[in-house]
């Protein structure tokens, strides 16, 4: 666990870098450690391994989602700069918080025992009550921070009590244990784990916290929120899926089929009143929480790149929407809706980027979402879950609206102009991700080679 080592040794180094007078450097210290987890994953470094008793293994799909994790982190990394406004202090204070979040979430994708889940979990969650209230000053922050520390505990708790149960059970805490038979206790716990990650994925119906949450916390860390948190999240719950699927009874999957079409339905219908962007992305998340629940269903092993593509499709999209959001916000004050009107003429780049970004989201042709809903719904249609694709089909059609009011407004000419200045660092991430979106969109056959 080479990669986790680094880190741990590069978090602290750049808390410490707060102290010193030089504090240009924090962000390059932070990027080059994210780039050498990277590649010590790539390359399968396994320093220490057998440390961790084998209660952890990056292999196959977990390699893929934890390479997901950091890469989305090294796009963000540039974009917490902007807490330079408030002094270098703070910058090395959330940096170092930022990366040892990172860690967290390369535990909960690559467990192989409960206990690991767990701590996974609680640092990634500790990282990010701090992070959602760091703009100290506002009460909305605050507010944010504590809504999801209360809730957070109560999903940590339904979680600790159904890994509780599974050891009742089986006597051991490890996933890949050799089970006789099922029991209505064994499936209980089973329930109450999907419960506490699916707080994480903010499935319906625990889904509360995600609107308020994510409009209260400053918007690169709630860009955080819907890629690292949620990659995390997801690949739990395939870990979760993958190893425990085949002990469930079918209630459970007919619960998880109902919680997908219900995620699908009232996030769509919730975002439509929405003037908050961040609260209509916040709901976006929920509907999109609902497709990649669909790609669970019939799971099989051989269908995990299913998963993985949709979950680069949404983080690809999150990013653009959040990013840029977070500097309509600025210039503005605001992430009202409105903020947005005349966008296209005071800065077009940007412009064209989020509307990649919200056709992407919406499933339109010619972008990597498109292919992902088609991937989804597929898989599900050929495991016979005719009745989920054509309730999703028609639900991701109202989705559209909203996408398309935001864009609507980008494009309408306003009286209003503001000065725009976005650096060539952060035109030069939101044109890689932009491309790679269209690419994976127009040869997604190339993406799903490689994740095969």
């Amino acid at each position: 666990m080479l990669a986790i080592v680094i880190l741990t040794v590069v978090a602290t180094i750049v808390l410490y870098l707060g102290f010193s007078q030089n504090r240009d450097v924090i962000i390059p210290v932070a990027l080059l450690g994210s780039l050498i987890a990277i590649y010590c994953i790539v390359t399968k470094q396994s320093l220490w391994n057998n440390w961790f008793m084998n209660m952890m293994n990056i292999e196959g799909s977990s390699r893929i989602f934890s390479i997901l994790i950091l890469s989305a982190a090294a796009m963000l990394l540039p974009f917490i700069n902007v807490f330079r406004s408030r002094g270098g202090e703070e910058l090395a204070d959330f940096t170092g918080i930022f990366l040892y979040s990172l860690i967290g979430g390369i535990m909960m994708v690559s467990y192989s025992d409960f206990m690991v889940l767990f701590l996974g979990i609680e640092i990634l969650s500790i990282a990010m009550y701090i992070l959602a209230g760091s703009s100290r000053k506002r009460v909305s922050s605050n507010e944010a921070s504590l809504k999801y520390f209360l809730l957070g505990s109560f999903a940590s708790a339904i979680l600790l009590f159904g890994i509780a149960l599974y050891f009742a059970c089986t006597g051991s805490f490890r996933l890949d244990i050799d089970l006789v038979s099922s029991s209505s206790l064994l499936n209980l716990s089973y329930l109450l784990i999907f419960s506490g990650l699916a707080f994480k994925i903010a499935l319906v119906p625990f889904h509360f916290w995600a609107p308020d949450v994510y409009q209260g916390t400053p918007t690169i860390f709630t860009a955080t929120m819907a890629t690292v948190v949620k990659i995390s999240a997801v690949g739990a719950m395939f870990q979760f899926i993958s190893f425990c699927g085949q002990h469930m009874e079918s209630w459970l999957y007919w619960l998880i089929s109902v919680l997908a079409i219900a995620s699908i339905l009232i996030g769509n219908i919730m975002a439509l009143s929405q003037h908050s962007v961040k609260r209509i992305l916040a709901y976006s998340g929920i509907v999109q929480a609902g497709f990649i629940i669909v790609g669970f269903l019939n799971f099989k092993s051989e269908d995990s790149w299913i998963v993985l593509y949709y979950m680069i499709a949404y983080t690809m999209a999150s990013l653009i929407t959040f990013l840029g959001t977070h500097f309509v916000e600025d210039v503005s004050g605001s992430d009202d809706i409105n903020s947005f009107r005349g966008l296209y003429f005071n800065n077009p780049f940007l412009a064209i980027v989020i509307s990649i970004a919200l056709i992407s989201l919406g499933g339109g042709p010619l972008t990597a979402g498109f292919m992902a809903k088609f991937f989804v719904l597929s898989h599900a249609a050929v495991s016979g879950n005719i009745s989920i694709v054509v309730l999703a089909l028609v639900l991701a059609v109202i989705s559209l609206y909203y996408y398309f009011r935001i864009i609507n407004l980008m494009f309408t000419k306003s009286n209003e102009q503001k000065s725009w200045q976005l650096n060539l660092t952060y035109k030069g991430i939101f044109a890689i991700i932009s491309l790679a979106t269209i690419i994976a969109g127009i040869a997604p056959y190339f993406v799903v080679n490689m994740l095969k």
